[in-house]
């Protein structure tokens, strides 16, 4: 098990990974359709391969941030059934992020001269990063609540996780453009409640 003061920091790496997204949607300053998103980067290459690095960057930054999770969320109760529930959840929420993303990299490229193609990869990325993040949001759900019942940590802060992961990810699945709201915001909230936790760690 990693020490607290590292479990921290790696918790920490979420809040960074979110930034880190916020710039790499700053840069490609397009977020419309699948069909305007296809257009778009068969007409700005210079700039698509600048946005795929930064959301990789992100990408790496989400891995170690998975590991402190499941660190912490070990330190919880290493045997519990509904932590490990949760720790497999934050795998396969990984796991969809990083193939979503690999998705779009591989639809930017393939803009300019197979529209058919990039429009199916950068339509499975939109789905793989929706399932991925909402997955994410049900792992926050089951370990801050495992949290708040074993009385590990501050109290106000697993409850806020657990809220914010259970509305996020049930939010999520709201027809219509509400429910992107619902898993963005749950999944930048969530990482502000992480990163706190993670401040607490490192100053323990």
């Amino acid at each position: 098990m990693l020490s607290s003061k590292t479990t921290g920091w790696m918790l920490i790496m979420g809040l960074v990974a979110v930034i880190t997204v916020s710039v790499a949607i700053s840069i490609q300053g397009q977020d419309g359709t699948v069909a305007e998103m296809v257009a778009w980067a068969a007409e700005n290459k210079d700039t698509w391969q600048i946005v795929v690095p930064v959301n990789m960057v992100a990408n790496v930054l989400l891995v170690i941030f998975t590991i402190g999770f499941i660190s912490w969320a070990q330190s919880i109760d290493q045997s519990g059934g509904a932590i490990s529930i949760g720790k497999y959840l934050a795998l396969l929420a990984l796991v969809l992020i990083w193939v979503g993303d690999i998705s779009q990299g591989a639809g930017f490229e393939a803009a300019e001269n197979n529209a058919d193609a990039a429009h199916s990869l950068i339509g499975l990325c939109r789905n793989l990063t929706w399932i991925g993040i909402s997955t994410l949001l049900g792992s926050f759900f089951v370990v801050g609540m495992t949290a708040y019942i074993k009385k590990v940590g501050t109290p106000v802060l697993n409850v806020l996780l657990g809220l914010i992961g259970l509305v996020g990810c049930i939010g999520s699945f709201v027809p219509g453009d509400i429910g992107p709201l619902f898993w963005t915001a749950g999944f930048a909230f969530g990482m502000i409640i992480m990163a706190i936790v993670g401040v607490q760690k490192v100053r323990s």
